[in-house]
């Protein structure tokens, strides 16, 4: 459908309380410039004079206006008409034509009608009805359609660009205070779309405020708006009263402008935010405008040593494996490498709603996000993180690919087709680069993916020994039944039977959603923060950890605690855990619980193998992991040769595994009922939530009954 302003002219015309200055400024626009004219002609509201501009065109637009100037002065005879054509083209500094025509306007009110726009007969009449409203008022616009260079329609409404947020602000009329417009609104982003779609009152500070916005190319306008509610209210239409011209080739809003665009977006957004004391959430709406762009390269979105992507798969909460990639994006941003992260989008989440639930969960990121792993530019660098990220890696058009390793992810699998998938990704010939030596020996020497590492570390000022911090005969056992490799089967088994043995060991379970555990004796502390981890490490004897897989950070986290630790004896826990502060077992309840009993009962042995542990990690804080990571990178980037490191590594756990005591057999042999966890709550925790116990008990007989009722059918 197109819009046509020629058809059912209506010729209805009001009477002009204000006098009313239209300026068109023009610059090859020939094809449209009658239509622009005629559309400003046509209005309900009669306009008091027409000033049009012409920036030096080079098309023959001057001869249009021109004969088009001798008909307005016989058909519209009261209508003041000024055509002032530059001789030299100003430049491209559209401000320079706004500001011309503002000196030769008289009118109250000033209507800027860019040359390649039109607009519905009633545009002016609504803009004046508002200014009649509110005097207070020094600004109008309405909503838009888009139209293009055929006057079809693609939209019929711009709101989808204006309401940013959502919010659906703009699907009614409004007043606003000017200031709080700027605050609440314009501090973030700018929802006038097009200047054609504004009408604003002719006050003395307009002259200096176009002079201001020269500085700027490409938001000036947002600028301007900004500068002018200063000054007044806003007002707003929510008919789409002005037809925005978007043209499908040739539109002025390409690459060139997008490349300066960002720096002139973060310059308005700090002239504002200097001005005014925003609060937290208009400085989180700003930096979400920025970061919805940054496909745009300038000296303030380029990493001043690259542009390097992440392909990262969706999260949830309390992922250690995403808490390394976030934490690694941070120092590589810290030393200059500009990261964007595409996070696979489950809900087709915005990438401000990304970004948000990782703030809210890891704390600081200085990345850019985007949802969906379809890249939106060309990059120094890409890194798969996972396998189902690998093969949109190899894919990329980029030259420098890294595959950030975490684990051996086949094993998450049963032999199947997703085993077989995540195997095959270690045949992409990607660089890879692990998180330990084990996962490095295991892919560089068994698959044609060379690979490097970075060494498990911790944050030493996060875990390290509280001073006079009483040890209590306890042990803390991570415990998140939801990653099978956890082993929280066979965890639970070995803590039983060591509790069979030593009826004073007391077991704090940590790491998951509080659940009820069955036939031991236990206190479920739930997800805990860093600082409540460090102090149970603290106060405990011994801390289980169990990785059938890569290690995981707990157990050094643990040692830099000076917690001893207790783990598997398997392959994977061989080329990285020291075997001075750690106690590898066979990989069986009865060995673990030996462990277990072990160091209890030799507080000599805790000592030592806590002292040995903490002394350990004091050569592994997380800033060196962060730096080593960092090192691999600068020497993908400086093509310098990266060494497969799989046949250098040697095991850092020498001695043999720890087998089960005859004790712990025996023990194991009388233990009847295996432990088990729900996680429904206890009546009496339902009681205190408000539930009466009677309605308990009829709940109770209805389950028994429907059960027998399913047993027997």
């Amino acid at each position: 459908m197109k819009v046509n302003i020629y058809s059912n002219r209506i010729r209805k015309s009001l009477t002009p309380e204000k006098k009313v200055s239209a300026i068109i400024p023009n610059y090859n626009y020939a094809d449209f410039i009658i239509e622009r004219i005629d559309s400003v002609l046509f209005q309900t509201y009669p306009i008091y004079e027409l000033i049009i501009l012409d920036d030096a065109s080079t098309d023959d637009s001057v001869e249009i206006i021109e004969k088009k100037i001798a008909s307005i002065k016989k058909s519209y005879p009261k209508i003041k008409v000024v055509f002032a054509p530059n001789k030299k083209n100003s430049g491209g500094c559209v401000f320079s034509q706004w500001q011309k025509g503002l000196k030769l306007a008289t009118g109250d009110y000033i209507w800027i009608a860019e040359a390649d726009d039109s607009c519905d007969a009633h545009f002016l009449e609504t803009a004046m009805e508002k200014f009649s409203e509110n005097s207070k008022a020094v600004l109008f616009y309405s909503d838009s359609y888009r139209i293009n260079q055929d006057n079809v329609i693609k939209s019929r409404t711009c709101t989808d660009w204006m309401d940013m947020w959502r919010s659906g602000r703009y699907s009614t009329d409004f007043y606003n205070d000017g200031k709080d417009e700027i605050i609440n609104y314009l501090s973030g982003t700018n929802p006038i779309m097009n200047v054609s779609s504004v009408v604003w009152k002719n006050i003395k500070q307009l002259n200096s405020i176009f002079e201001e916005a020269k500085e700027y190319k490409v938001a000036g306008d947002w600028y301007i708006y900004s500068r002018v509610l200063e000054y007044g209210d806003i007002a707003y239409s929510a008919k789409p009263l002005n037809y925005y011209r978007k043209h499908d080739k040739g539109s002025a809003s390409t690459v060139v402008k997008l490349n300066i665009e960002y720096g002139e977006v973060v310059k308005v957004q700090e002239s504002i935010s200097k001005k005014y004391k925003l609060n937290k959430d208009r400085l989180e709406w700003q930096l979400v405008r920025r970061r919805g762009m940054g496909f745009v390269e300038n000296e303030k979105n380029k990493g001043t040593k690259g542009n390097i992507a992440w392909i990262v798969p969706w999260f949830s909460k309390g992922s250690g494996g995403h808490r390394t990639i976030f934490t690694n994006i941070n120092h590589l941003v810290d030393h200059g490498y500009k990261c964007d992260m595409y996070v696979q989008s489950l809900k087709k989440e915005y990438p401000n709603q990304i970004y948000d639930r990782i703030i809210d969960d890891y704390g600081e990121f200085k990345g850019d996000v985007f949802a969906g792993y379809q890249l939106a530019k060309k990059y120094d660098m890409v890194i798969a993180t996972g396998w189902d990220t690998a093969e949109t890696v190899s894919r990329a058009d980029c030259d420098k690919k890294m595959y950030f390793i975490q684990d051996f992810e086949p094993w998450f699998f049963p032999m199947s087709s997703e085993y077989i998938m995540a195997e095959q990704t270690y045949s992409y010939g990607l660089q890879g680069v692990t998180i330990g030596k084990w996962l490095s020996s295991k892919i560089g020497g068994n698959y044609p993916t060379p690979t490097t590492y970075f060494n498990f570390c911790a944050d030493l000022k996060k875990y390290y020994r509280i001073k006079n911090t009483k040890k209590e005969k306890a042990i803390c056992l991570i415990f998140q039944p939801g990653k099978p490799r956890r082993c929280d089967k066979m965890a639970l088994r070995a803590l039983q039977i060591a509790q069979k043995i030593n009826p004073e060991i007391k077991i704090y379970l940590y790491g998951s959603a509080r659940r009820r555990v069955h036939n031991l004796k236990a206190t479920h502390l739930g997800t805990i923060t860093e600082k409540e981890c460090n102090k149970l490490y603290n106060k405990c004897s011994v801390g289980l950890c169990m990785s059938a897989s890569n290690p995981s950070r707990i157990p050094f986290e643990m040692m830099a605690a000076g917690l001893p630790v207790v783990e598997l004896y398997h392959e994977n826990n061989l080329y990285d855990l020291p075997e001075d502060g750690c106690l590898l077992a066979e990989p069986n309840p009865a060995a673990i619980a030996t462990a277990i009993v072990k160091i209890f009962s030799d507080q000599k042995l805790q000592k030592t193998m806590g002292d040995a542990g903490y002394k350990y990690m004091q050569n592994y804080p997380i800033e060196k992991g962060y730096q080593q990571f960092v090192d691999i990178i600068d020497k993908k980037f400086a093509n310098k040769n990266i060494p497969n490191e799989a046949k250098n590594i040697k095991k850092s756990y020498t001695k043999a595994a720890l087998l089960a005591s005859d004790e712990a057999l025996a023990a194991d042999s009388t233990l009847v009922k295996q432990v088990t966890f729900s996680e429904l709550p206890s009546a009496s925790e339902l009681v205190k939530a408000g539930f009466s116990r009677r309605a308990l008990r009829k709940a109770k007989r209805l389950v028994k009954k429907t059960y027998r009722f399913i047993r027997d059918a």
